[in-house]
């Protein structure tokens, strides 16, 4: 293992002298300083598209696909219609801000009504937890 360490260090010690020969010594490390930041930049490009594939897939599989389930055909008295509500109304349940009953609003926009009311899983600051309390107060009617 030594050796073929060796031998390929001596390797590319021999290319480099031939290369210093060739081009010159303060040319041969403009280029080298070139090719590093060419090959780093190429390198964060990787890394970044290999994030955002990642990030895509988790989002995915965050989302509820759409199922044909049965819904409620009216909603109960007290409970707030998903796709219906209007931001003052959805902050009038506890537990809902402005800026979350703002994104129900955007993504009831955005994307249709709601089917069912896990689909809130979707929007940031929404997790089992949240959606467990807030069932309770929401519901959901075709338009």
């Amino acid at each position: 293992m030594r050796r073929a360490l060796r031998s390929a260090w001596s390797v590319i010690v021999i290319i480099a002298r031939r290369a210093r020969r060739k081009i010159g010594e303060t040319e041969w490390r403009e280029s080298l300083a070139r090719g590093l930041k060419g090959a780093s930049a190429v390198g964060l490009i990787v890394m970044l598209a290999f994030t955002l594939a990642r990030f895509r897939k988790w989002r995915e599989e965050r989302a509820i696909r759409e199922q044909r389930t049965f819904i409620e055909r009216v909603c109960s008295p007290g409970k707030a219609n998903l796709n219906r509500a209007t931001p003052v109304e959805l902050q009038a349940i506890r537990g809902i801000g402005p800026v979350l009953a703002q994104e129900i609003v955007r993504y009831r926009e955005r994307h249709g009504p709601f089917h069912r009311v896990e689909e809130l899983l979707v929007l940031r600051g929404v997790g089992p937890r949240k959606l467990k309390a807030l069932e309770a107060f929401l519901c959901v009617e075709p338009e």
